[in-house]
């Protein structure tokens, strides 16, 4: 395998891609979220789910399969939706595709619970150029799908796995 070095003046990559072939593109996103009137802390329904991911289950980063148990600093990301997005969602066009989500209590439990979260390490949740809240999702996603001859997207900040992933026991296996 031949790594290359692209730089320019903010990035440097280094990839099995060609010399010239790396996309950089900036992210630039305006979102508004529902005013609400009390602060977001951690719901009991989040803390009892976020523990029986990493902690019980030592559920795997869904990206890159390090564990809690393995050094790992894992997080639980809401995949379909943010917590704070709940109180703006049409709960008809929610209900087409979760039919058990009919009023706004069930979704409000169901926003904090396993059904919508996914464990991700630190590097794969929030890292700069490698985290689901700072890159595309369609780049995102391919760190879990590289193959040994290719790198998509530069994993030398990420933590390295004891474990393999994807048909090997991952929880996870359709993903988002």
């Amino acid at each position: 395998m031949t790594m290359h070095t692209t730089t320019n003046s903010q990035l440097t990559v280094k990839t099995t891609a060609a010399p010239g072939n790396v996309l950089k593109r900036q992210l630039d996103e305006l979102v508004a979220y529902p005013k609400r009137d009390f602060p977001r802390t951690a719901s009991g329904i989040y803390v009892k789910t976020h523990h029986h991911l990493v902690y019980d289950m030592d559920a795997p980063c869904w990206v890159c399969g390090i564990r809690h148990s393995t050094g790992g600093a894992l997080e639980t990301h809401h995949y379909r939706f943010e917590w704070a997005a709940q109180f703006g969602l049409d709960l008809g066009k929610v209900e087409a595709d979760f039919p058990a989500l009919t009023d706004r209590q069930k979704l409000a439990e169901w926003v904090d619970s396993e059904g919508n979260m996914l464990v991700l390490c630190a590097a794969h949740h929030r890292g700069k150029y490698t985290g689901i809240h700072e890159i595309t999702y369609p780049a995102w996603l391919l760190q879990r799908y590289e193959g040994v001859q290719f790198q998509f997207i530069d994993q030398h900040a990420v933590p390295k796995a004891h474990t393999e992933l994807l048909a090997l026991g991952d929880s996870h296996p359709h993903g988002p």
